[in-house]
């Protein structure tokens, strides 16, 4: 199977080389978390938690799942080999 060769017109975002190797921070986790509620304020979903739960639980809710989307997050890390 041979891969498909880059264009260069795509981004650099695009570019597998320029994946993150390293897990988002906590203070990045917070910055996306509150940027995700800001632009998804009228999505009812969202806005259902934070009417019920506050906006601090709202923010931990999304900060979770962003971090469980996040491969390099100790979140997903599961060990190998025998447990002891």
């Amino acid at each position: 199977m041979t891969r498909k060769a880059r264009d260069a017109s795509e981004p650099d975002w695009l570019n597998p080389a320029n994946d993150r190797r390293t897990p988002f921070t906590d203070a990045e986790l917070d910055g996306l978390a509150s940027d995700f509620l800001a632009m998804n304020m009228d999505v009812a979903v969202w806005k259902a938690l934070i009417t019920r739960g506050g906006e601090l639980e709202a923010l931990a809710v999304v900060k979770q799942r962003l971090a469980a989307q996040d491969t390099n997050s100790l979140i997903n890390w599961h060990p190998s080999g025998s447990k002891h």
